[in-house]
């Protein structure tokens, strides 16, 4: 592990012989090449002879012991447990973890960690006690007795196996869990949690408070306040939503349920807490929130229409444009049905486009329908429309966008009444008259044309050059048939 320290000490020494565990490192050859102070000299009282360690273990626990550091040399991990003879006729239960590793000179070596956990086999002594004390007191109680009886081994059987499923899932969910008695101390958590802790083992938090634990930075107080409030008020809170900044940095969102535990009696005794991580889909409703925000301001500044339909055709959003013209405010708008402002023809128009896009998936561009607005004015428009899924795929409505094209409208109605007229005098009038490119191309004429070329059909004329047409004028045989 690289470094940017210039100390002279060894950061591994520092931790070695500070930390709570007995560290002790073997080499291959099953010889002790290291201890920590703190095991050897304050527990064992040790000399620095690293060999002299061995002497405080039975025969029985160092056949033990040799045989989990050949089997951590050769799979690479051991676990178990050996009892040490750290004073005269006094012994110490310990939990015995050994990795392996290789050092500078790729040597195989194992690492080995000793934890003592003699007071916890005490308190676990006492309590199988104190089951079996309870055992034989529920075999006094007749009623309880009785109904131990009539309850079958399947029953029973039953019953652990349930417990032991209950157990084996709160170990395994992803939320973190925890309970507390009415002092708040820790009774009890599930794997998640202790690891989160900082404890690792659910049984290293036992009769442990926050501030033993510390695991957050900004909370501990809050986190105790709440918890009072929930067993004093004996009301369970949900889903509370919650900011926490963990020992390592992490800012991390919570889920938070609270509920108050209670005994037989229907007394509250303590507390359940569960906390279910959700930063990740919290940054991403922000990220998505960020855009639907962004998205909306596009579309409320554009000068397009733009609106959103469900699929009964109720307005269920739109932009300033859109109430403009409709002549609604958006509060009128909103909610109101598409054929509240359409007549039957423009409805069935706009109800057979609708469905086509619904059934095809493909979206329909430039169609045109009229509606009235608030006034009662017509007003025209050329309309898109495309249709829109929730994020399951699932068709939830339309949206489309739309352009006022009334005044284009009426201008080009105004150019096609103009057309009709012009032809209209165009067809009827006594005179021949020609319509030319500049190239001198012929692209129309009108029927008088015929008092000019009788010979020539209108068909014959329209696409020559109009010096070909007068180079017929110029021929003999044409002219004498004018003649005649």
């Amino acid at each position: 592990m690289a470094s940017l320290s210039q100390k002279s000490y060894d950061i591994g020494q520092v931790i070695f012989e500070t930390t709570d565990d007995s560290i002790i490192i073997f080499n291959k050859n099953f010889e002790c090449e290291y201890t920590n102070m703190e095991f050897s000299l304050k527990n064992l009282k040790l000399s620095h002879d690293n060999q002299e360690i061995l002497k405080f273990i039975n025969s029985d626990d160092l056949v033990k012991l040799l045989n989990l550091i050949k089997y951590a040399l050769k799979v690479g991990y051991a676990h178990g447990e050996i009892w040490l003879n750290y004073k005269k006729e006094h012994s110490k239960l310990y939990e015995l973890r050994a990795k392996r590793f290789f050092d500078n000179k790729n040597e195989k070596k194992v690492i080995v960690f000793l934890k003592d956990i003699s007071l916890y086999k005490k308190f676990e002594f006492e309590f199988k006690n104190r089951q079996t004390e309870l055992k034989g007191l529920i075999d006094l109680l007749p009623e309880i007795r009785y109904w131990k009886f009539l309850q079958s081994r399947g029953e029973k059987e039953a019953f652990q196996k349930a417990r032991e499923m209950l157990e084996l899932v709160i170990d395994n969910i992803p939320q973190y869990i925890y309970w507390k008695d009415k002092n708040l101390k820790y009774l009890g958590c599930n794997k998640n949690f202790a690891s989160l802790a900082g404890v690792y083992n659910p049984i290293n938090i036992l009769g442990k408070t926050d501030k033993d634990l510390n695991w957050v930075e900004n909370y501990p107080i809050k986190i105790e306040e709440c918890e009072k409030k929930v067993m004093l008020n004996n009301t369970a809170q949900y889903h509370q939503i919650e900011n926490l900044i963990l020992n390592s940095g992490d800012q991390i969102w919570f889920d938070v349920n609270r509920i108050p535990l209670h005994n037989l009696e229907g007394k509250v005794v303590g507390i359940l807490s569960t906390y279910e991580d959700i930063t990740d889909r919290r940054i991403a409703n922000q990220r998505l929130k960020g855009s639907e925000e962004k998205y909306r301001g596009i579309l409320e500044n554009i000068k397009e229409t733009y609106f959103e339909v469900d699929l009964n055709g109720t307005f269920t959003f739109f932009n300033d444009a859109m109430c403009n013209l409709m002549g609604y405010s958006r509060e009128e708008l909103l909610g109101k049905n598409y054929e509240e402002l359409v007549n039957e023809e423009n409805r069935n128009k706009i109800i057979e486009i609708y469905r086509n896009v619904y059934e095809t998936g493909i979206p329909k561009s430039n169609f045109q329908y009229l509606f009235l607005n608030k006034s009662g004015e017509e007003v025209i428009c050329e309309s898109s429309v495309y249709l829109r899924y929730d994020p399951e795929g699932k068709k939830i409505g339309f949206s489309g966008v739309a352009r006022d094209i009334t005044e284009k409208y009426k201008l080009e109605q105004k150019i096609k009444d103009s057309e009709k007229k012009y032809r209209h005098l165009f067809e009827s009038s006594p005179y021949a008259i020609w319509l030319m490119e500049t190239d001198g191309t012929v692209i129309d004429c009108n029927p008088a044309m015929n008092s000019v070329f009788s010979v020539l059909k209108r068909d014959d004329i329209i696409g020559k050059k109009f010096s070909e047409v007068l180079s017929v004028l110029k021929r003999s045989d044409y002219l004498i048939g004018i003649i005649k």
